[in-house]
């Protein structure tokens, strides 16, 4: 097939392109717009001429946003939600953005040209890299350090998150001296913070961010990775619960779903009491006992749904 033709459509279409982005930009005018921000803790407007980009909006009315591709929508970090204007999303955005997400009006900053009147919402960094990270498309080559301090951070859980007091930061403090000469400090320095708190606390890996000059992501994408962190506040005793092929075929859902309505929660969460974490995992390795589940790694085999309601009212009675 001649290449002659195909080079010059490709030609003509890059001509028509920088034609509409030019006359967008010198020949459209879209006036005054004006931006309505909330957060989780105050509300703020402002106004400015329309034409430009969101993120460049939030950055010169002095919001600290993250976006360590330098705003050409190749990280995903700079998520907001969009209640009112915005217009549609765009094709480099649905790259980073989840169906569930754009339900919610979720945008890339970078990507939203203001041409109207605006309300959103700026959800805090750790959220949107948590979306990253169930999307897959959270890109741990990429090298960035955000650390805000400009806000009070409220929990978005009906869990209670550690808020970091002196005496706490002190002890994380003593923690991270312990590791900081070590080398290769950071995966046992997060075992520790983690054995210490039972989950790392967001405001804690900033501060390990900080101390060891290690940029958040890199933090961020080992404790996402490993199944042995935990980004959100765990009860006392973890119960896990194996799906595997041998303990599927021998009842180990059933066994989920008791521990579910014993406990009176879903797969996954924590009880208010903070007393337990039901989870679910893939193969133990203990086949020859299944159906198998652990609390806190200890082993119990061939489980029963009447000895999982005692092991519950045991240790319920040690708490």
């Amino acid at each position: 097939m001649p290449l002659a033709p195909i080079i010059i459509m490709n030609a003509i279409l890059l001509a028509i392109t920088i034609i509409l982005a030019i006359a967008d930009r010198f020949l459209v005018s879209y006036g005054s717009c004006k931006v309505t921000l909330k957060k989780e803790d105050e509300e703020k407007k402002f106004t400015l001429k329309g034409g430009g980009t969101l993120l460049s909006a939030l950055i010169d009315n002095g919001e600290s946003i993250a976006a360590s591709c330098g705003g050409r929508g190749s990280c995903g970090f700079c998520k907001v939600q969009v209640s009112k204007g915005g217009g549609q999303i765009l094709p480099t955005e649905e790259l980073f953005i989840s169906k569930e997400e754009q339900i919610f009006g979720t945008r890339l900053a970078c990507q939203v040209k203001i041409k109207e009147d605006i309300d959103l919402f700026i959800p805090d960094l750790l959220t949107s890299v948590k979306s990253l990270v169930k999307n897959g498309t959270f890109d741990t080559k990429l090298k960035w350090h955000f650390l805000r301090t400009d806000r009070k951070e409220q929990a978005t859980s009906p869990l209670a998150k550690l808020k970091i007091d002196k005496k706490d930061r002190l002890n994380l403090e003593g923690i991270i001296d312990d590791h900081r000469a070590m080398e290769g400090a950071l995966m046992p320095l997060l075992h520790a913070i983690n054995e210490r708190y039972n989950y790392l606390p967001e405001e804690a890996l900033r501060i390990v961010a900080k101390e060891l000059s290690i940029p958040l992501s890199k933090i961020l994408s080992i404790a996402t990775f490993y199944n042995a962190f935990s980004l959100e506040p765990r009860g006392k005793n973890i119960i896990s619960v194996c799906l595997g092929t041998a303990c599927h075929v021998k009842g180990a859902q059933d066994i989920l779903e008791t521990f579910e309505e014993r406990l009176d929660i879903k797969t996954g969460d924590t009880t208010k009491d903070m007393l337990f974490t039901l989870e679910a995992v893939r193969c133990i390795g203990c086949c020859g006992l299944a159906p198998v589940i652990t609390i806190n790694e200890e082993v119990h085999g061939l489980m029963t749904k009447n000895k999982a309601l005692k092991l519950i009212d045991t240790f319920q009675g040690k708490s």
